[in-house]
């Protein structure tokens, strides 16, 4: 058989999947629309500080390599939860228009029926300041429905079908379970210009979760993007019936049969690393696997892009001050981290001050300083012009100004913390077998 006779099984008439297939981009195409440079634009680089610390917030994006796999998985992750939600033999939907017509009671709207295998999840896991947020956000942008009605067919039961393809929510704004909830309803609401969030019950959570799987198997929820998954609070560790925990998550999961996107850092650990943690909550949020987002190596192509755009199109320097021995200072200083980069540039932006070739490496590292509220964020100063080799383990101390060796700094009980739960991420095997 063909792959247009297997596509054609799935989509039969579905109008979600085939509005997927209209969407789906190449991945030339994806990263065209993906990328933002103003600094690309001609007398860019005479443009005032204003205007370049302007551009360096709002239109200044490099995809990194990662970002059709991305677009891939994300993809794959609202096609598999289509396949089961068919329109034509479930109408369902049909409540929406009269509730919306004030001539039914959401009280009086049957639950959903279960769907079996409808649902699935992942979790995309990165450094904060890596850009996780911004890359999802502008390829859920290629994956948008303008026309947020499917026009009546023989396929839709002669209704006008609603689709919202997916939904973004945040967790660190929402510490408890009706926020939250709230939160999901709001979003749809954006999407259609609908009012479903004021008739949220003021009832029971049980009571409060099945009106919102009602709202969202109504108007053909294709996806929930979780962002800031790392503030769910563990469930084993809370006693407070109404927080938002992962167990929560996980029955929400089960409930809405709607698949869920989890961003998160490595705190996210936190979650999973519990000796005392079901193991199913983990293979439940992470059914559909995990997406890692490395750090950036200072031979990466992307870093290596975002430096030469930094540093020759915003901070105006010549083309022969980024040498291998700059772009190593630039590496250690900012450790691979965008958000690191993009606020010491902008800082250099601030100061108003020309850069000069004997002046770049000290004024590289005040603006290190600067830009960093935790003490034990401030890396050591680098001997002169001399870098560090980007091999370096990051244990190694580099050489101070005065030539004899740094002491070593007290560690935070905190930051060692972390790192521990870092340590126990990477140990641990997260993969679905």
């Amino acid at each position: 058989m063909s792959n247009n006779v297997f596509l054609q099984q799935w989509v039969d008439g579905n109008p979600f999947i085939m509005t997927l297939e209209k969407l789906k981009l190449t991945e030339p195409e994806l990263m065209s629309k993906l990328a933002e440079r103003d600094d690309l634009l001609d007398g860019f680089s005479a443009a005032p500080e204003s205007i370049k610390r302007i551009g360096l917030s709002k239109k200044f994006f490099v995809p990194p390599e990662y970002s059709y796999e991305l677009y891939e998985r994300i993809y794959h992750l609202v096609l598999v939860g289509y396949l089961n939600r068919h329109p034509k033999t479930d109408d369902y939907d049909k409540y929406l228009h009269d509730i919306e017509a004030g001539k039914q009671s959401v009280k009086n709207v049957p639950k959903p029926t279960s769907i079996l295998d409808a649902g699935t999840s992942m979790l995309m896991l990165g450094r904060s300041g890596h850009g996780k947020t911004k890359e999802v956000d502008k390829i859920l942008s290629c994956l948008d429905v303008k026309g947020h009605f499917h026009p009546p067919s023989e396929e839709t039961g002669w209704r006008r079908v609603p689709q919202v393809l997916w939904i973004k929510v945040f967790i660190k704004s929402t510490s408890s379970k009706r926020p939250f909830l709230q939160s999901i309803l709001n979003a749809i609401d954006e999407k259609l210009g609908s009012n479903l969030a004021s008739r949220l019950p003021s009832a029971t959570v049980g009571d409060e979760i099945i009106y919102v799987i009602k709202m969202c198997r109504m108007v053909g929820l294709g996806m929930i993007v979780v962002d800031d998954v790392q503030f769910v609070l563990n469930a084993n560790k809370t006693k407070d019936a109404k927080k938002l925990t992962n167990e929560f998550l996980e029955d929400l999961y089960n409930d809405l049969c709607i698949p869920m996107f989890f961003i998160g850092t490595p705190e996210v650990t936190d979650l999973f690393a519990d000796k005392n943690q079901p193991e199913q909550t983990e293979r439940r949020l992470i059914s559909d696997g995990l997406f890692r987002v490395q750090d950036y190596k200072s031979d990466s192509p992307t870093w290596h892009e975002l430096v030469e755009a930094t540093m020759l199109n915003f901070l105006g320097l010549k083309r022969d001050w980024l040498n291998d021995n700059l772009k190593q200072i630039l590496f250690y200083y900012c450790e691979g981290n965008v958000s690191k980069l993009k606020r010491l540039t902008e800082f250099l932006l601030t100061e108003k001050q020309k850069l000069t070739k004997s002046s770049l490496s000290e004024r590289i590292y005040r603006a290190h300083c600067e830009t960093h509220i935790r003490s034990e964020s401030i890396k050591p100063k680098l001997r002169g012009p001399q870098a560090v080799s980007p091999v370096r383990k990051q244990t190694e101390e580099p050489v101070a100004d005065n030539k004899e060796p740094t002491e070593t700094l007290p560690v935070d009980p905190k930051v060692q913390a972390r790192n521990e739960r870092v340590k126990a991420l990477i140990a641990q095997d997260m993969e679905v077998e």
